[in-house]
């Protein structure tokens, strides 16, 4: 089970839904209303956070979660093997921009070491210290978005 605090719900579960879920979108040109993508980003936000509670072997709640994105995109429309290479493209941007953040906090020497976390500002700088991988991840998903266009 996987240490969480309620703050990440806000700080990192749903801005990372958000870019994953606009990320299927931008790969298949389907686009929602804002409000069926925010109530859709916010559930899901929700839904990844206990999951990631449950008391399951590591790895188990990335594959559920995979499941339900791939689930919701499908029930909002999107066919279901551009949802699977959607939601699978994303999570490998998610996991590279992750890596590319790390790299760059070992650079500068940053601590990265947050396994025994205890109080609310542990998770508040468990948080801000993963903000470069969002920006990193926004990036991708840009120039995914821009790759697509030109290609059009």
């Amino acid at each position: 089970m996987l240490k969480l605090h309620w703050i990440e719900i806000f700080l990192r579960n749903i801005p990372e839904t958000f870019l994953i879920t606009w990320g299927i979108c931008v790969v298949s040109k389907t686009y929602f209303n804002l409000k069926k993508y925010i109530i859709s980003t916010v559930g899901l936000s929700l839904c990844i956070f206990f999951i990631r509670r449950l008391p399951i072997y590591w790895g188990i709640h990335t594959f559920i979660s995979i499941i339900l994105i791939i689930s919701i995109m499908f029930i909002q429309g999107i066919p279901l093997i551009t949802s699977s290479y959607g939601t699978l493209l994303m999570f490998l941007t998610l996991s590279l921009s992750e890596v590319l953040n790390i790299l760059m906090l070992i650079v500068f020497n940053i601590e990265i070491n947050l396994v025994y976390m205890d109080s609310i500002t542990d998770s508040i700088r468990k948080c801000l210290l993963g903000i470069p991988s969002l920006i990193i991840m926004f990036l991708f998903i840009t120039l995914i978005d821009y790759f697509k266009n030109q290609h059009n």
